[in-house]
């Protein structure tokens, strides 16, 4: 439970100080930075903004950097230094690596954004998936940053070869290719294994909100063809060395995967209704929140920005069902969203 936060020219804030229950909304007009503070949470939990693309966006307009301090529950101080190329991450006054704390701050995100995952591009759906996978696996987050600086390496110099003859382009991109042989399988594993964990546990919470037995499944899909293993890897990039050189790029990794929906076996775009995804969006929370309270051991905290005002009645009962016995934060622009919440409900105006 995160009992204090303050915020140090972070977005529209220069200086901000908060102290909090375990049910906390923010609430006021659009623009005012209700976003801004859950994003700030999620930079506590997960190193990074759902929504940033620079590191400048985080940073008061005219400074140089932007920090982030809370108090969490177990007398645990955090401060995270945000400047434009680089943030440091610090634990009871103690510098510590991005990767050690990971798992420290468990934290679940629902956003309108979400509503358009399906209909959305799969980058979107990586983005949402790698969030969690962050959390419950201790590798994910480095082989993916691995895979993904030697795929723009290799990309380099295969973009090359069209500009100059290379008699040496294959010689060149062939520790590229090791890395990705290292990396693709690791990540390619844990993300089929997380999915068959999570499959039997949307069902059964789909069920409690919808009533219906309706099956419900999560695949992963490449366009590729390959074996999953080291030397499968390398032999698909023999294999299809040609076909890389002429279209410029790397073929295979985890930029080309996507997370596929299927809703009473078939595409879930095509058989759900408006109401149907936002139930397997509500599904998908309570399956995470479980993963990651049976994985550390408490539950995790939650951060909605203002999804209460995409639900009916009916769906808001199931959300305010999920929210009990974890630390939430709520962004809304009435506070009457809340007014039969069960519960002492902390509401700050913005």
């Amino acid at each position: 439970m995160i009992n204090s936060l303050s915020l140090f020219d972070f977005r529209n804030y220069d200086q901000k100080h908060f102290e909090f229950k375990k049910k906390v909304v923010f609430w006021g007009n659009n623009g005012k930075g209700k976003t801004n503070i859950l994003e700030a949470i999620s930079i506590l939990s997960v190193g990074k903004s759902w929504r940033e693309t620079k590191g400048t966006d985080l940073i008061l307009n005219g400074q140089e950097s932007s920090l982030i301090q809370a108090k969490v529950a177990g007398e645990n101080a955090f401060k995270i230094k945000i400047s434009p190329h680089s943030r440091t991450f610090e634990r009871n006054e103690k510098k510590i690596p991005l990767k050690n704390h990971f798992g420290t701050i468990p934290s679940l995100l629902f956003v309108p954004e979400h509503l358009e995952l399906f209909a959305g591009t799969k980058s979107n759906r990586q983005k949402y998936f790698d969030r969690f996978l962050t959390q419950i696996s201790p590798t994910y987050r480095d082989n993916l940053l691995r895979a993904n600086r030697a795929r723009k390496q290799k990309n380099t110099i295969l973009k090359s070869f069209r500009e100059q003859t290379n008699p040496y382009i294959y010689e060149e991109i062939s520790p590229w290719n090791k890395i990705l042989s290292e990396t693709i399988p690791l990540i390619w594993n844990d993300r089929q294994n997380f999915i068959k964990k999570i499959n039997p546990q949307l069902q059964k919470e789909l069920k409690k909100i919808s009533g219906t037995d309706n099956p419900i499944q999560i695949s992963l899909k490449t366009p590729e063809k390959f074996d999953p293993t080291p030397n499968g890897v390398l032999e698909f990039f023999k294999k299809h060395k040609t076909r890389e050189t002429s279209a410029q790029k790397t073929l295979l990794g985890p930029h080309r995967d996507d997370f596929e929906f299927s809703l009473r076996e078939k595409p879930i775009l095509s058989s759900a209704s408006r109401g149907e995804i936002r139930s397997v969006l509500l599904a998908l929370l309570s399956t995470k929140k479980q993963i990651l309270a049976e994985k550390n051991s408490q539950q995790p905290i939650l951060l909605l920005d203002d999804v209460f005002s995409e639900l009916d009645t009916h769906r808001q009962t199931h959300l305010e069902q999920i929210c009990e016995e974890s630390q939430v934060f709520f962004t809304t622009t009435h506070d009457s969203h809340f007014g039969n919440f069960l519960g002492e409900v902390q509401k700050i105006e913005v």
